[in-house]
């Protein structure tokens, strides 16, 4: 049996998968959180080159947010914002595993907000 976090992850992947191979648009994921001081709390996902991944969030005072990806041994952030909400999007150029962070630098607990969507990859 998957922990709560994984299967909720798989889920989503699957829905991607099957939006994605019916040419349509996933569903966005959306989660209310309270994140602990100086905790964090990551969604991590696959995504095809050029799969959008559209995100908003918005949090109840400033987080760091970034999302990453890791190659090797190494781990390489395109995406590094410290905001109490945004509404962006990222578009990557390689296939791979992804994840969006968002780290807590308080002592006190923050309430988080967040929707992802992940859209098919656009043909060039």
């Amino acid at each position: 049996m998957l922990p709560p976090v994984l299967a909720a992850v798989a889920m989503l992947l699957a829905a991607a998968a099957h939006a994605h191979d019916a040419g349509v648009p996933a569903a966005a994921q959306s989660k209310k959180i309270e994140l602990p001081g100086k905790e964090f709390h990551e969604e991590c996902l696959e995504l095809a080159a050029r799969q959008r991944l559209a995100y908003t969030f918005r949090a109840s005072r400033a987080l760091q947010f970034n999302i990453h990806y890791h190659a090797g041994d190494k781990t390489v952030y395109p995406v590094r914002k410290n905001a109490r909400h945004s509404h962006s999007a990222y578009v990557p150029h390689a296939a791979r595993g992804y994840c969006l962070m968002w780290t807590n630098p308080r002592a006190t607990a923050v309430q988080l907000e967040y929707s992802i969507t992940v859209a098919p990859a656009n043909p060039k």
